[in-house]
This record gives structure tokens, C-alpha cells and sequence, in this order.
């Protein structure tokens, strides 16, 4: 992988982790016509790589919210009885939220594991599920805000956010307009929806980062792997931060729908060049004759990254969810074998 893909697939995650328009589908996309380029190569320095990418995207959420954060450890440590302060109560209850609300993801993850990715092989899935994006953002046009915040929100409320999650664990469906669109159509006010959405956003990186971080080989890793994915994590999350200050401002002044057009035209893209290929996947990627399934951090549930195990020389894994084929040059990409991890 050279510098401008690292750097260029660094932005795309930045912008499309937070914005509603399915992060594992656009990385699939820009890694595929990488690949048809022939320089995405197949090593364990990718791993590394693609971790270090969400763990930027999470410092962005982190710094974001950092004067809440501050505000909710105060409370937990203090009481809540400072003017300013939210109680405890209510921090309390704001964590048991995000806690029911990523079982869903986990349980569907782990249980349709298989069939998502199968999924994933095919561009044709994406391809239609952007329009269910689509579909979900141009909803939200009907849904008066609402009021509810963390101490209205029951238990219910937070399960059927959780399950708009676990829906995008479909290629192309995006995690946050699913449960946005989910939290307003609840009664979530707009703030509460976009801070919701964000907050479950935190376990499912941290869970899959944890399940395949300890998989990973940093020893072989060389001077230019590392210098390319500090900058790239860096920039993953600047950008991340830049994407969810416009995510807020734009669900604020009920702007959701916009990205629906976005979607409807890219998946005119993606399905008219699978049509043009005369094959079930986008020009340039593999299929399971050529290696593994690729796997994808960004979706919730219990896909995984990255495998495990030996495979055939020439074989290859991609970068979220794209796959790569022959002899590279070194650089990071996506981890050699087969075996899945992923929250």
C-alpha cells in the first residue's frame, strides 16, 4: 500500500464512521479500485493498520464529548451535586442505556455471522442496502423532534436503537443513520439521538478492537509501517472529529436526508458496475477461490476483521471488506489467513 492509499483510506474512515452512509461499504469500494490497480498487498501489517484506523475514529468521539465525559466522571465520583453537574443517576443510567443497546448487535452478529459474509462477497448487497439508507434518512423528513433525553429514555427505547444497530451489520446499511433515524422515531431530541448514537458507537470499536488486537504481530512490523499508520490514525481522526461536528449540526436542523441522494447515486454506481462486470462483485476483488472473505471492523455485531490460519500463496485479505490478489510490495493491508474476530 503507498502513502496516498494509506492517507486516502484514513479520510474515508474518518468521514464515513460517523456520517450515515455505511463506513465498511465505502472503504470496500476505495480498497476494490486499489486493488484493480494491483497495490494492495496481502500482509499482517494490515491488521495493525486497520486497528489503528478506529482507534483514531474513537479518540475523535473521546475528544469530542471530552467535557462530558469530564462532567459524568465528577458526578460518579462526586455525587452529581455540583450546579452544572448531571447526576449520578443519570450517568449511571446513560451507561446501562449503551450497555442493552449493543447486546443486539452482539447476538445478531454472532448468529448470522455466515451469512454476512456471504454477504460481503457480493456488491450486489451493499448495493441495495445503501438504498435502505436512503430510505431510513429521507424517514426522519416526518419525525418531529422530540424530548426525551438520557432520564426519558426506558429500557425499550435503548433495545430498539440496539437493534437498528444490529441491522447494520448488512453491508451498506450505515450504523449511525440506522439508529439516529431509530432514536428520533422514539422521541429522542435531536442532540440525545446524535450523542446516543455516538455513545454505542464506543463499546462496539472497543470490543473488536479487543478481539483482534490480540491476534496481532507487531515485531515484523518496519520503520515505514509504523510512520504511515500513526499518520493515518492521526488524520482518521481528525477528520472523524470534523464528521461529527457536521453530523450534529446537520441532524440539528433535521438536514439528514440529504445524504439519502448521496446513497441513491452511489448505489446506481456500485450496481451498474457490478452489471457491467457480468459477475456477483465489483471489478477488481476476489472471490472465495481466490482467498478468504474479507471482514470489516466498522460493522457491529460478531463479524470479524481479520483470520487466521494458512492459505495458498497469492491469496489475499483486504481492507475492510475488499480483497487483493498476487504478489505486493510491503506495506500495510489486511492480515493474512482465515478465522474470524469481531465483536
Amino acid at each position: 500500500m503507498t502513502w496516498f492509499e494509506a492517507l486516502t483510506l484514513a479520510v474515508i474512515q474518518g468521514l464515513t464512521e460517523f456520517l450515515p452512509v455505511s463506513s465498511s461499504g465505502h472503504l470496500a469500494v476505495a480498497a476494490s479500485l486499489f486493488q484493480s490497480l494491483g497495490t494492495v498487498e496481502d500482509r499482517p501489517d494490515g491488521l495493525f493498520f486497520v486497528v489503528m484506523l478506529h482507534l483514531g475514529t474513537l479518540l475523535a468521539i473521546l475528544v469530542f464529548y471530552r467535557r462530558v465525559m469530564r462532567s459524568g466522571a465528577h458526578s460518579l465520583a462526586t455525587g452529581g451535586g455540583d450546579p452544572g453537574m448531571p447526576p449520578r443517576a443519570v450517568v449511571l443510567r446513560s451507561g446501562l442505556l449503551a450497555a442493552i443497546a449493543t447486546l443486539p448487535a452482539v447476538v445478531v452478529g454472532l448468529t448470522l455471522k455466515r451469512a454476512v459474509d456471504e454477504a460481503f462477497d457480493n456488491p450486489i448487497v451493499p448495493g441495495f442496502a445503501f438504498l435502505v439508507t436512503a430510505a431510513l434518512l429521507l424517514s426522519t423528513t416526518r419525525m418531529a423532534a422530540g424530548q426525551k433525553g438520557p432520564a426519558e429514555t426506558t429500557w425499550l427505547d435503548a433495545l430498539l436503537v440496539g437493534l437498528a444497530q444490529a441491522i447494520a451489520i448488512t453491508p451498506g446499511i450505515s450504523r449511525s443513520g440506522s439508529t439516529i433515524a431509530a432514536a428520533l422515531a422514539l422521541g429522542f431530541s435531536r442532540t440525545w439521538a446524535v450523542g446516543f448514537s455516538l455513545l454505542i458507537n464506543v463499546p462496539a470499536i472497543l470490543g473488536a478492537t479487543v478481539l483482534v488486537g490480540k491476534d496481532l504481530r507487531l515485531e515484523s512490523l518496519s520503520t515505514e509501517v509504523l510512520e504511515m499508520t500513526i499518520l493515518a490514525t492521526i488524520l482518521s481522526g481528525v477528520v472523524g472529529y470534523g464528521a461529527i461536528v457536521w453530523l450534529v449540526r446537520i441532524v440539528r436542523s433535521g438536514r439528514l436526508w440529504y445524504f439519502s441522494v448521496y446513497l441513491v447515486l452511489l448505489s446506481g454506481v456500485v450496481l451498474g458496475s457490478a452489471a457491467l462486470s457480468g459477475r456477483g462483485e465489483v471489478s477488481g476483488g476476489m472471490t472465495d477461490e481466490q482467498g478468504g472473505r474479507p471482514e470489516a471492523l466498522d460493522r457491529p455485531g460478531g463479524g470479524g476483521l481479520a483470520r487466521s490460519g494458512p492459505r495458498a500463496e497469492g491469496a489475499g485479505d483486504h481492507l475492510d471488506r475488499a480483497d487483493a490478489a498476487g504478489p505486493r510490495p510491503p506495506g500495510p493491508s489486511a492480515r493474512d489467513g482465515a478465522g474470524p474476530a469481531r465483536l
